[in-house]
Parts: structure tokens; C-alpha cells; sequence
């Protein structure tokens, strides 16, 4: 081996040795990422892959301050959604009546469409904030994707005022800590007589 040959073997040693050396150096910065990026990962709420899509809306009874109306709801969970509907909240945005109320507990919740009915659908709590317009139904145990769900809701009248009631729909995934999806706005239309409404 000639003088040249064994300077530039000795060369390449001592880069391989300061390589070495520095991997060392960055593994204990490597060792500490990796427990911050599983917490980061793990505080991430659940949310739906493909959301859910509100495909429906409708009323029985839609003149004015009629008693015994019942609404209709009802949200498609698409296959891709990947995680269970759990929560369904109903809030009136535009069509304001002061005096306005559900009735909580004759909610009804039952897979398929109001004029296709299928197995009904256990409702866990479901509760009304009246300062906020709000009623928001718990689903228990949460609904599987792939699944189309219609919620029954029962007012204790229907509006005083006659004209156009806008409630957002928004739908919740199963789990601690999620995050929510607006699914559409239920349209509903009221009247004040049977004429307004053969009118429009």
C-alpha cells in the first residue's frame, strides 16, 4: 500500500468515527421529540373523515301556533365517515318566537326517512337551552356509518309568526374530545291560513 493510499484509509476512519459520533449526539433530541409528537397526536379531536350531509326537512302541521306538529330531520352518515354519530344539535338561527319550545322528551330518533321508517334508534339525554334556541339530542349507543337517521322533534306549538324558520343542524362524532360538523339548515315554512299557504 503506497504513503497516499494509507493517509487517505486513515482519513475515511475518522470521518466514520465524527458521523458516529454525531448520530450519538442527535439520538437523546430524537428520544425527546418523540414523546411530544404522541401527545400532539393524541390531543387531536376526533372528527368525521367524510361529514355528515342533512338531506331532508319537513313539518306535519304548518300554520301558525297549530298544536301536535311534528318536525323531521334527517342527516345521511356516509360508509366513509369512519367514526359513529353521537350527537345531533338543533339550533333556530332566523324566525325568532320568543316563546318557542321543544318538548325534549317525546324526541324521537329512527334510521331511514319520514316516509320510510325503520328500526328506531335509543336517545340517550336530550336537553333544551332556551336562551341559546337549542336542543341538542344524544344518540346512545352512537349510530354506525352508512346510515341514514331522522330525528323526531316535537314543539309545543309550532311558531306564533308567520314565515320562513332557518335551524342549523350540526352533527357531533363518538369519543371525549370531538370536533363538530354543520350539516345543513332545516327550512321549515309557516302560515297563517290555509289561503297564505295555497297562495305561495
Amino acid at each position: 500500500m503506497t504513503h497516499i493510499a494509507i493517509q487517505r484509509s486513515a482519513l475515511l476512519a475518522v470521518a466514520g468515527v465524527l458521523t458516529a459520533t454525531a448520530g450519538l449526539a442527535l439520538m437523546p433530541s430524537l428520544r425527546l421529540l418523540a414523546p411530544a409528537a404522541a401527545v400532539e397526536l393524541a390531543q387531536q379531536p376526533t372528527s368525521f373523515v367524510q361529514q355528515p350531509r342533512l338531506i331532508e326537512s319537513s313539518t306535519t302541521r304548518n300554520l301558525v301556533s297549530q298544536l301536535n306538529a311534528t318536525y323531521y330531520v334527517t342527516l345521511d352518515l356516509p360508509a366513509g365517515a369512519d367514526v359513529g354519530l353521537q350527537t345531533v344539535q338543533i339550533r333556530l338561527t332566523e324566525g325568532r318566537d320568543p316563546i318557542f319550545r321543544f318538548r325534549p322528551d317525546d324526541t324521537q330518533v329512527f334510521e331511514g326517512t319520514r316516509y320510510d321508517r325503520g328500526t328506531e334508534i335509543p336517545v340517550g339525554v336530550v336537553t333544551q337551552d332556551r336562551d341559546e334556541n337549542t336542543l341538542t339530542v344524544q344518540l346512545d349507543p352512537a349510530v354506525l356509518p352508512g346510515r341514514t337517521v331522522t330525528l323526531a322533534l316535537r314543539p309545543e306549538r309550532n311558531p306564533r309568526f308567520e314565515g320562513i324558520y332557518l335551524f342549523e343542524v350540526t352533527a357531533f362524532p363518538a369519543g371525549e374530545q370531538v370536533q363538530p360538523r354543520f350539516t345543513g339548515y332545516a327550512r321549515l315554512h309557516f302560515y297563517r291560513n290555509d289561503r297564505d299557504r295555497r297562495l305561495i
